[in-house]
């Protein structure tokens, strides 16, 4: 403002005189979130077991010449697992003393069994998470065994930060809730544990017969060098400690191990090198494909209207009377129109819970807030003027809009880059899952769960033969 020119006279009055009434403020009612929602996990193919050491087959477990075919061919192994893969996986029991080392498949001399027998009456009636023990053998794929304790510590990761944040009163209230939310976030993951036991005996059946004792130390030598060289490094800052006895330890608080680790990155390295081969990682997008994904997700695509802004407050428990709320308040409005920042103004002299930060409002949507009178002066207001005096509930105030952007949507241009790579991944999941599936038609799968009947709303089960 030149220095010749007299200040504005001030533009709000401190005589409260009737201002004009405001619609009443609906203030908005925080919905309670059931303690546990539907699952989010999302286990990646990590919690490959050690591979116990036995004699013959279990009873009760088929034996099948289909566990290990004669290939054709011997596969390449490529190492991909990405560090975000790294997920502890349980600890195998030990094998007995004398046990002779682990060697290819062979038949049991035992008297034909049923291939698909139910688990006893006693675990298919009581929850998983409850009832199996670490060691447990919960599934077969091929001649490979999935114990509980391959499956549970992911469960236990994914529960531990949410249980942790809880009063043990609740802990104790929701204890059955606790107990069905683990045992569909076990069924989930042992999905995936299936799945990398099915690729990594299909890498098996890649190698020649009478090459493999030879070839496969050498394979798992070069793997164990990649996740000490790789994903070692990552794990430990991950689990913020700096040893790899550190690392065991912690690994061991969720029934895993550093070995367990090691062998389940090798066993999906060996899957993946597999799928490298039989998955084409960049199918055909084309520009129709992207455009009808684009019209299909338009809501996906809507951009809501939101504002930076500022605001000045009193509050109407702070005063004596409405009368002074209102004085107080067009005072701080008049020294910001006669050039005082109102951010400086607000730290001063402003009541709202935002005075420390000046009063400012970062990127806020329409709508989203409490008070209806703010809401509807942020987002109707010119940008960079002063609001008159506006109440709610709480008090007066008054705000300025900094920048605001209006509501619209993503133009195709924009989007179809990210459509595009969006589409790419289903592709390339749809491929894994039709092989997986093929694999499942060739090589035995049992589950636990497999005749065990759905709990109402935990319809999804391993894909086990039925």
């Amino acid at each position: 403002m030149p220095a010749d020119e007299p200040p504005p006279p001030p533009r709000f009055d401190t005589e409260l005189n009737q201002p004009p009434p405001l619609p009443p403020v609906q203030v908005a009612q925080a919905t309670a979130h059931p303690l546990f929602g539907p699952p989010a996990l999302n286990v990646p193919p990590d919690p490959a077991p050690q591979q116990p050491a036995y004699q013959g087959v279990p009873p009760g477990y088929p034996s099948s010449p289909n566990g290990r075919l004669a290939p054709d061919h011997a596969a390449a192994l490529r190492y991909a697992p990405s560090p975000d893969e790294y997920t502890p996986a349980p600890d195998s029991a030990p094998a007995p003393a004398g046990a002779p080392p682990y060697s290819a498949p062979r038949q049991a001399s035992l008297p034909p069994v049923s291939p698909w027998m139910n688990p006893a009456p006693a675990v298919q009636q009581q929850s998983p998470a409850a009832v199996f023990k670490p060691g447990q053998i919960i599934a077969w794929v091929g001649d490979q065994p999935i114990q509980v304790g391959d499956v549970m510590p992911l469960v236990e990761q994914v529960m531990a930060p949410r249980l942790a944040e809880l009063d043990p009163a609740i802990l104790e209230e929701q204890k059955a809730a606790i107990e069905q939310q683990k045992e569909k976030l076990m069924i989930q993951a042992l999905d995936s544990v299936i799945q990398t036991k099915l690729l990594y005996l299909d890498f098996l059946r890649t190698i020649p017969a009478d090459k493999l004792k030879e070839a496969l130390p050498n394979i798992t030598k070069r793997a164990e060098e990649q996740f000490y060289e790789k994903q070692l490094p990552d794990a430990l800052k991950k689990a913020k400690v700096e040893t790899g006895m550190e690392l065991d330890a912690k690994l061991r608080e969720f029934g895993s191990s550093l070995q367990r680790q090691k062998q389940s990155f090798v066993e999906r390295a060996m899957g993946q090198s597999v799928i490298s081969q039989k998955v084409n990682y960049e199918p055909e997008i084309t520009h129709q494909a992207m455009l009808d994904y684009y019209r299909a997700h338009l809501a996906d695509y809507e951009l809501p209207a939101k504002a930076r802004w500022e605001k000045l407050t009193v509050r109407f428990d702070r005063f004596p009377s409405k009368q002074e709320a209102w004085a107080a308040l067009g005072n701080m409005g008049n020294e910001v129109l006669r050039g005082a920042p109102l951010h400086v103004v607000a730290q001063r002299q402003s009541q709202g819970i935002d005075a420390a930060e000046g009063g400012y409002h970062d990127w806020t949507t329409r709508g989203s807030l409490a008070s209806e009178a703010i809401d509807q002066a942020v987002f109707t207001l010119p940008a960079g003027r002063l609001s008159e005096r506006l109440e709610d509930s709480e008090g007066f105030h008054i705000v300025r809009v900094i920048e605001r952007t209006e509501a619209g949507r993503v133009p195709f241009e924009q989007a179809q880059v990210e459509i595009k790579e969006t589409l790419r991944k289903e592709r390339v999941k749809e491929q894994v899952t039709a092989y997986v599936e093929k694999l499942k038609q060739q090589i035995p799968v049992w589950t636990a769960f497999d005749d065990q009947a759905p709990a109402p709303g935990n319809e999804t089960r391993p894909a086990g033969r039925s």
